[in-house]
């Protein structure tokens, strides 16, 4: 596999999510920030650089026991990776498995160094119909603040509500299953007291 440390390409996945594999994380614009275990870090590389093949992908990531890895390492990889993109906002459907051949990613993926030098030439056209169709409209007049990486005029939460974020829809989610759980427990132990 490639010396990627050297490598300071920055993915943008959607959704304002930046995969940096300089710093091994994920990062969204709020501010998360998800590590990335060594595995799940070369794994999600190879999937944002197009390797689809499950061997390919079990030697490559596990290269050190010379791809003597079992299934379940390897699958336990793809679940890991789902979590992380559901923990920091995106669909663990953009990772999906290709039955008896491999996973592919299914999202868009835009490297920074080639956003960069697209809204940078001198064609304007091209760039602005890559960024429109990655929903990046004004981004060819700053790119790096819809990134991230320079100051920004918005609050941190980019216009987003509190009660629309992913944190409070897996509380209130929680919360329900406990409140379910709670008024069956109830009924059965009135159910059992009435019985006798």
């Amino acid at each position: 596999m490639n010396d990627v440390s050297k490598d300071d390409t920055i993915f943008i996945l959607g959704d304002g999510i930046r995969f940096e594999p300089e710093k091994r994380c994920l990062i969204n614009d709020f501010g998360t920030v998800i590590n990335l275990p060594e595995n799940s870090y070369r794994f999600l590389l190879l999937l944002l650089e197009g390797e689809t093949d499950k061997q390919n992908i079990i030697n490559q990531v596990w290269h050190e026991q010379r791809g003597s890895v079992s299934d379940s390492s390897y699958y336990g990889q793809i679940y890991m990776l789902r979590k992380s993109f559901e923990q920091i906002g995106l669909s663990s459907a953009f990772i999906k498995t290709i039955p008896r051949k491999g996973v592919k990613y299914m999202g868009s993926v835009l490297r920074e160094k080639e956003f960069l030098s697209v809204s940078n030439s001198e064609e304007k056209t091209p760039a602005l119909s890559l960024a429109t169709s990655i929903g990046m409209g004004d981004a060819l007049t700053s790119p790096l603040e819809n990134i991230g990486y320079t100051h920004r005029k918005e609050s941190s939460n980019s216009g987003k509500e509190w009660y629309h974020s992913r944190r409070w829809n897996v509380f209130i989610s929680v919360l329900s299953l406990l409140a379910v759980c709670w008024i069956s427990t109830l009924v059965i132990v009135v159910i059992l007291f009435f019985a006798k």
